[in-house]
Order: C-alpha cells, then structure tokens, then sequence
C-alpha cells in the first residue's frame, strides 16, 4: 500500500513525512500546518495511541507534574502565555486539579500538557477547514531510502510513504540496557513497578529525574518498602523557587574561550549576583537563551569533559523540580523510606526470596571498601539513551548503516546542522532530513525540554517551507 505524495493535489504542493508524534513531532506538525500552504499535507507517523504525549506526558499519574514552570511552557515562542490562557478557559472542576501552585509558579500535570499539545494541533486543523493537511498514519517506520529528490519510508506493516522532506522526532530513548541479570532496563514501561512487593527494597539507579518519577509511581502504586537509590555522585535536583530575572549577566570572550575559563564566568556571575541579593538559579536562567551556542563554541575535548565531570552538578542545577515534589521527596529522605547512596555499582547477583531479587554490590565514592544491597527489584534510571549506534530501533540502524546518518562525535544522538540538518556518514548535509528534539543534542545540548524543542520545531517549519517542493521548477 503506497501512501501517495499529494492526493488529489498539484504538483507544487509539500509532502513532509515526521517520523515520531510525541511532543517533539506534533509540535513540529503544529509549526509546518501553520505556515502550510493549500496543497502542502504534513504525514505524522506513530506506533502509540495517542499523539503528543511520548515519555514525558504519557503519564495520568497526578503527581507527575512538569519540571517546568507553566508561565514558560506555552507551545508557541511568539505566545508566552498562550498555556496559561488555556488553562483559565477549563472548566471550574477541572481547573482546580489542574497541577500545583505557589511562589515558585505553576507547574501542570504531564497528562493534562500532553491534551493541552493535542488540542493546538486539533485548532489549526478545524482552522485549516482540510482533511487533506494532516494523515496520521499509526504504524512503525522501519526504512527510508532516497528517491530522487525526495524520500520513500516503509512501515512495519508494509506500507509505503512518500515525502519530500522527513524530519526524524523519535523523542527520547530508554537507557542503555546494563550488563547484569534481573535489571529493569527501562523504567517507563508499566512492567517496571508491576508485580512488585509492596513491602520489600527497592533500587533505582542514578538519582535524577527519572529517579523522581519512578519513586512517584511506586508511591501511587501503594509502595511501603525502602527505596535505595544509587549514583555516581549522589546529586538529586534541586527545588524550583521564586527567581526573579537576573537581567546583568556578562560572559566576555575571555570567558568562553574553554570549558574552564567558561565555569569561572559562571561561579563570577553567581557571586555577582549574590552581592545583588539574587540567587543562583535566577544565573542559570539566564544562561538559557545562549546554552545552545555555548556548547556549540566547546571543543570536542572539552564537551566530553564536561559530559564526565561537570554534567550532573549541571542537571541538578539546571533540571529542577516541583517545590511540592521536592519536599516529598525530602519528607522520603528523612524518614529513611528514601535513601541515597553515592558510588559505582560493581554487580548484580540473583538473591533473596523474590523471583527476580538481587544482591547488589558497590563502591561508595572516595573508598575503597565494597558493601552490599539485598533488593526485590533493580529500575535503571540513569536516563535516557544517548549512544544510539547500539540502538535496537530498526529505523536507527538503517539510517546509520546505509550512511543517511552519523552519531555526533559527542556521541549524544545524532549529528546535525545548527540548521537541525541530519549529516551523513560522508560528513555531508543530507537535503531534505531534519531531526528535532533529543535525537540531535549532540549539536544543541539543551534539545530536550519544551522551550528549547518548541522553538526548534518553528526554525525547522520555516526552513522546510522556504524549501522547493520535489518537482517544482525554478521561475
């Protein structure tokens, strides 16, 4: 079955194929039908029920709330607050149960973004008045090979698409899986939590975000046990708290010359601030807008040293929560419910009188000295994968193995343009392949949040709309 380029249109109309309808492709197919013409049609392709939920907001836990203050999650740049006029015009009943609110803002839950998302995306249709703009085709991309100017993708179940510009908004990709038996390899399936004792330990590695959220579900699910979580360095995120706007930030040209004349501009402006009665995370909002060049003006020596050394000060920095879920998590802490060990873990044994228990063992930081865990149950949530020339998505390995597409040499996602150009294996621009969102942080490092997605996907819909449709002739 072959899913025609332009049915019942001209030639001069668009065909975009986004393989990916989590938040990163239908905000994309937001962007590209807003600036589409008559004959244009956008082909949004994906496996799941649901459009715009992907791992973020595919949870209807309540307590899953967005890491994100609402005032800056609107879905459109130009219109900050665009969710926060969505919000006041639910009805009463559910605007109360809407997510948590204080001093530090608002911040939404997940489930309810993801209906918010899906709802822009059902307004510029019922706008558009055309059933041919959008073709939701619910199925798994498996290959895409060139076809003259333009591209052909083939589905699983055998279907064939198309396009002449694809952009890949594959979202974010389970961690890679570990060495060990007995392991949880993704934390965001249902399996995860399932069949669990609700009285016996627990250990989820790392202690970031991913940490939070499954320590929230095992909550929700009636979990009484401990719950150990074991990192590198034992950082968890901080709280978000009332900032207000640090509007003096200076990082000279001096400053940015490496990674470590970067992080004394940063420590400076921190106590600058300081001295000004402002905290530190009032600096790191403000260093937001210019992250992406920043990583960009990094050498590759000094990205990768900052993936080893400094990231997770900067993601628990950086990457903050709720106060309402940090002060659970705390209450967790002092309790001795939670409890956070800082290490390498050295092994994973089958033990205990659970089916799928484990003796754990690892070496706290700074010792030499190796102590022990007995747990039902082990979750990896290190977050999500990077290197994905071990990908098991077909897709993936297609692209990489026939060269359409290289891993970047920070080896986060793959290699792109600061255009959001997909590069081949050759070292060339590869027309007409775009990717969005966290599949290309190797170029932008900051690519997996929605301020910084959602004006990703309006750079790539002007880009892909200034381009020449397939078939088109020069004036």
């Amino acid at each position: 079955m072959t899913e025609p380029r332009q049915p019942g249109g001209p030639p001069s109309g668009r065909s975009i194929a986004i393989i990916g309808g989590g938040f990163s492709g239908t905000i994309t197919a937001l962007q590209l039908l807003r600036r589409a013409g008559e004959q244009d049609r956008v082909i949004l392709i994906e496996r799941n029920r649901q459009l715009g939920r992907g791992v973020a907001f595919a949870t209807d836990d309540p307590n899953h709330v967005l890491n994100v203050r609402a005032e800056n999650m609107s879905a459109f740049p130009d219109e900050p607050g665009h969710l926060l006029r969505w919000l006041e015009a639910l009805p009463e009943a559910e605007r109360a149960h809407v997510g948590t609110s204080g001093p530090a803002g608002t911040f939404v839950r997940r489930g309810l973004y993801g209906r918010y998302v899906r709802d822009q995306l059902a307004q510029v249709l019922r706008q558009r008045r055309s059933t041919d703009s959008l073709a939701i085709i619910k199925d798994e991309a498996q290959s895409l090979a060139r076809t003259g100017q333009g591209w052909q993708l083939r589905t699983a179940s055998g279907r064939t698409v198309d396009a002449d510009t694809v952009i890949l908004a594959l979202g974010n990709f389970p961690p890679a899986p570990l060495p060990y038996p007995g392991c949880v390899d993704n934390p965001w399936q249902p399996q995860a939590i399932e069949e669990i004792d609700l009285e016996h330990p627990v250990l989820l590695l790392g202690a970031g975000l991913t940490m939070v959220d499954v320590t929230l579900r095992l909550l929700e699910h009636g979990f009484r046990g401990r719950i150990h979580a074991l990192s590198r360095r034992g950082l968890l995120p901080h709280a978000h708290a009332a900032a207000p706007a640090w509007r003096d930030l200076r990082l000279t040209a001096d400053d940015r010359r490496s990674l470590t004349t970067l992080m004394r501009g940063v420590r400076r402006e921190v106590a600058r601030a300081a001295q000004a009665g402002i905290g530190w995370r009032s600096v790191v909002d403000a260093l937001r807008p210019h992250t992406q060049l920043l990583w960009q003006e990094l050498s590759l020596s000094d990205r990768q040293r900052f993936l080893r050394h400094l990231r997770p000060w900067w993601d628990a920095h950086r990457h903050r929560i709720a106060p309402q879920v940090a002060s659970r998590i705390e209450a967790m802490r002092r309790s001795g419910r939670l409890v956070l060990h800082s290490g390498k873990l050295q092994g994973l044994e089958s033990s205990g009188p659970w089916s799928c228990g484990s003796l754990v063992t690892y070496r706290p930081r700074r010792s030499g000295q190796v102590l022990a865990l007995e747990v039902q149950r082990v979750i990896n949530c290190t977050g999500i994968g990077v290197d994905l020339a071990g990908s098991d998505d077909p897709l993936v390995r297609q692209l990489l193995q026939d060269g359409l597409v290289r891993p970047d040499r920070a080896r986060l996602g793959l290699d792109a343009t600061t255009s959001s150009m997909l590069i081949g294996r050759n070292g060339d621009v590869v027309p007409g392949l775009f990717g969005v969102g966290p599949i290309v942080r190797g170029t932008f490092w900051e690519m997996v949040a929605v301020p910084d997605i959602r004006t990703q996907a309006a750079m790539v819909a002007r880009t892909v709309m200034e381009r020449r449709p397939a078939g088109s002739r020069a004036a």
